[in-house]
């Protein structure tokens, strides 16, 4: 994820059931924090630091089995863009995932959304081409933009309440933005509006794109 609370916003839900079905989540977080917002001026190491152990928090609220949260302050430059494909290219080798979730790199209107699920998008193009990695499916996920249309619906009414719990971890990002509330309210609207039935079934529901390389 681009940031260290993306995952819990735009997936919280789907990473606990996935984990509830026994599958093996990683979470590698791009940037380490230290440019966030801080209504109490926390200095940048610090509040990496912080934002670090919210993580490590959240993550163990969902059941996530490995986190790893890089020291990349942004990726605004060059060096540090490389940096993170560097990272990237040797976590998917490493553990060879069957499945990616980024936040969609053209629908997402935050800057290092798209930036960080373009690195992403190259590094995987680049290593399907050299045969090292190929991944089975790319998933995004929705989190400063509502998607039109989807490919996927996540019924999570009975991981809601981990989902919050774990968004809830990030309690320096929570003092001057409520995303929880934000994003059950979208949650809440995709289960209301669920295609798929005439009755709605679920009260909770997450979605997202597929993207083909």
């Amino acid at each position: 994820s681009p940031h260290p609370d993306d995952l819990e916003i735009g997936m919280g839900g789907t990473v606990a059931k996935l984990i509830e079905q026994g599958g093996t989540v990683i979470s590698l977080i791009a940037t380490d924090g230290s440019g966030s917002t801080s209504v109490n001026g926390i200095p940048g190491e610090e509040l990496a630091e912080l934002r670090r152990q919210e993580a490590r928090e959240a993550v163990s609220v969902l059941g996530v089995q490995t986190l790893i949260p890089l020291t990349i302050e942004n990726v605004k430059t060059e060096k540090n863009k490389e940096h993170f494909k560097n990272d990237f290219k040797e976590t998917v080798l490493r553990f060879k995932p069957q499945e990616i979730y980024i936040p969609h790199p053209e629908i997402d209107k935050h800057p290092t959304h798209k930036i960080v699920s373009e690195l992403v998008l190259d590094e995987l193009k680049e290593s399907n081409k050299s045969k090292e990695y190929k991944a089975g499916k790319i998933w995004c996920y929705e989190v400063w933009t509502p998607f039109s249309s989807y490919d996927r619906i996540e019924d999570i009414t009975e991981f809601v309440d981990l989902k919050v719990m774990a968004i809830e971890a990030h309690r320096s990002q929570l003092e001057y933005k409520n995303y929880t509330e934000g994003i059950l309210g979208l949650n809440k609207y995709r289960a209301v509006f669920d295609e798929r039935h005439g009755v709605t079934n679920e009260e909770y529901a997450e979605v997202f794109i597929e993207i083909a390389i």
